[in-house]
């Protein structure tokens, strides 16, 4: 890579001028492409790994250059971004909005989310001492902490979209215990828990309060530039859905319900200054709001303007939704050849990007190479500085993590681990045709994947005795699972992998009892911990204080470390039931639910049945 880099270049005869004024005839390139998912942060290592392959890329002259690798608006962004969390408990208050964004970028220890002593104001401990730069929350420990009470119980868990008590949980056998289990006087440890689903999925099982969500045929919905769009390398990509049916029964989209609840709660956002709503529903939420009064930015980025005459920012258009649909529901802004390269320095585009709000300032964006924000956290760590400092506890954590260079360690979990005993590294894909479990309900999808197998290298399942379409035990600490074996010279000796959220428990979904999805098919979450072991302490301070229990996650990030399990694996025996364990109690229909019908979930072709 560094002989190609150094020694070829692609050179495009595209004028531009840098953010410091020089002007440049060409935009040159080093042909060395990278392609990074987001498995790479699926580990407790994975935060510096990918510091490492950034800074790999910087030296190399790959970042936005022809050949390598492309921004995509709103990136690049600020180093770290300007959006803030809440920095003390104070910003909580009854009947008050936050102060503060939900989730943010803190910049350095006094921006972390904490009480005076330290200890962590968020029940997934997010932008605390523990997982400082958590910017998308621990939602995979928000159970167990409240179940235990740390850092305090909760009254009330409102879930939207996850299915935490089957396949978008850690340690689902456990955790569905958690969400049953009760304390002393009797009381559930989660005494009201609220759960918005289009379907029948594992988790309403456990619902309080059900609020009937529709899929995606039935309702709008927007992909942002304030929040993910499709952007391409040429310039910002937003798009909507639009319904094509109307709800069924009493089922309403989940973004209505949240306009409808921040109206009534006459939540600032949502009302007018006399407390009248200032939004009918949410297509009209989508069209009318702005980030602030005037500002002209709002959900999408085409088309506005009274008359739809302009682009990325104007006024609300109220014909906004009928253009997008008109235009394939989707917006492409082509940024000028000269903005398309070099973004970071670039100063037509820096400037196009402040005048249009994607970033605060038109000033560079450096690459850190050396980062000072991680570096702020260490020296706290060490006791040096005015700011903030850890807990006693947390201080060697810190201090190790927060390296201003990125650096290599082996994941928390597989410190912890007897690797000869658990010698395999196993993972999960999504299958392409599935979106976390739905689809489990289309007939011709249960064609091809009604249920799933473990993938192993045929030379490691014939070692350990297993035959391919056997069934087998999969193992690890925390649990085992009877799946089956398919064997597959496209995975390495050392791994094993399988689809996630193909196997359902037995029931859910509306599906039969003895559906192949629940009696074949299985999840690998079984064998997969939120939590590092009680006792364990690694040697380089990622270690567990007194009777606490830490994520198993990045402890930079709060990443949850779903890649680092390791396991075993063997034959199951000749008089084990050809049934995937662990099983559960067949979910019961809800009252009001239409009986099953074979062919609603069945497809032959050809025919009907």
């Amino acid at each position: 890579m560094g002989v190609t880099a150094r020694d070829q270049k692609v050179v495009l005869p595209i004028s531009w001028t840098d953010a410091w004024g020089k002007e440049h005839d060409t935009v040159t390139g080093n042909p060395v492409a990278f392609h990074a998912m987001r498995g790479l942060a699926a580990h407790s290592n994975g935060f510096h790994t990918i510091r490492a392959l950034a800074v790999l890329m910087s030296l190399l002259g790959t970042i936005d250059r022809p050949g390598g690798f492309r921004h995509k608006v709103p990136f690049p962004r600020p180093i770290p971004p300007c959006a803030k969390t809440p920095d003390t408990p104070l910003a909580i208050r009854p009947n008050t909005p936050l102060d503060g964004m939900p989730l943010g970028w803190p910049a350095e220890p006094d921006d972390l989310f904490v009480n005076e002593d330290g200890s962590p104001v968020r029940i997934d401990k997010a932008f605390s001492w523990e997982y400082p730069l958590a910017v998308h929350g621990l939602m995979h420990n928000a159970i167990t902490n409240a179940w235990r009470g740390d850092p305090y119980p909760i009254d009330t868990l409102l879930i939207f979209m996850a299915n935490m008590a089957w396949n978008s949980t850690m340690n689902t056998v456990e955790v569905r215990k958690m969400l049953n289990d009760k304390d002393a006087q009797g009381n559930y440890k989660i005494p009201f828990l609220v759960v918005c689903d289009a379907f029948e999925s594992e988790m309403t099982a456990f619902a309080d309060l059900i609020l009937p969500d529709t899929t995606y045929l039935e309702r709008y919905d927007v992909m942002s530039m304030l929040d993910r769009p499709i952007s391409e390398f040429d310039g910002p990509v937003d798009a909507i859905r639009v319904p094509i049916f109307p709800p069924k029964g009493e089922c309403k989209p989940f973004q209505e319900v949240l306009v409808e609840l921040g109206s009534r709660l006459k939540l600032p956002a949502f009302t007018h200054k006399d407390g009248t709503r200032k939004f009918r529903d949410y297509p009209d939420f989508i069209v009318n709001y702005e980030t602030e009064p005037g500002s002209g930015i709002g959900f999408l980025s085409g088309w506005r303007g009274k008359g739809g005459e302009k682009a990325m920012s104007g006024e609300p258009n109220p014909r906004q939704l009928e253009m997008y649909a008109a235009n394939n529901c989707v917006h492409h802004y082509e940024l000028p050849l000269s903005y398309q390269y070099m973004r970071n320095w670039n100063k037509g585009y820096l400037e196009w990007s402040q005048r249009n709000r994607i970033t605060r300032y038109a000033d560079p964006i450096q690459i850190h190479l050396y980062s000072e924000v991680l570096q702020s956290f260490r020296l706290a760590a060490q006791g040096k500085g005015i700011s903030r400092k850890p807990p006693e506890h947390l201080k060697k954590r810190v201090e190790t993590y927060f390296d201003p260079l990125p650096f290599y360690y082996a994941p928390l979990e597989v410190q912890a681990t007897d690797r000869s005993k658990y010698p395999l590294a196993a993972i999960t894909q999504r299958p392409m045709a599935m979106y976390h479990s739905w689809d489990s309900q289309n007939a011709w999808l249960r064609q091809i994947h009604a249920h799933n197998c473990l993938f192993v290298n045929s030379g490691t399942a014939t070692a350990a005795g297993i035959s391919d379409g056997g069934w087998m035990w999969v193992e690890s600490q925390w649990g085992k699972v009877r799946c089956l074996c398919r064997y597959s010279e496209a995975v390495e000796p050392g791994t094993v992998w399988t689809w996630n959220a193909i196997g359902k428990s037995s029931g859910a979904w509306n599906l039969a009892p003895d559906a192949n999805e629940s009696q074949l098919g299985f999840l690998l979450n079984h064998v997969i911990s939120e939590e590092l072991p009680a006792n364990f302490s690694s040697p380089s301070g990622g270690g567990a204080r007194g009777e606490g229990r830490f994520s198993n996650s990045d402890p930079v990030t709060g990443q949850a470390a779903w890649f680092d399990v390791r396991v075993r694996i063997y034959p199951a025996g000749p008089d084990e039931p050809a049934q995937t364990s662990p099983q559960f109690e067949p979910m019961k229909p809800y009252p009001g639910t239409s009986p099953y019908l074979d062919k609603w979930l069945a497809y032959f072709a050809g025919g009907k049945k």
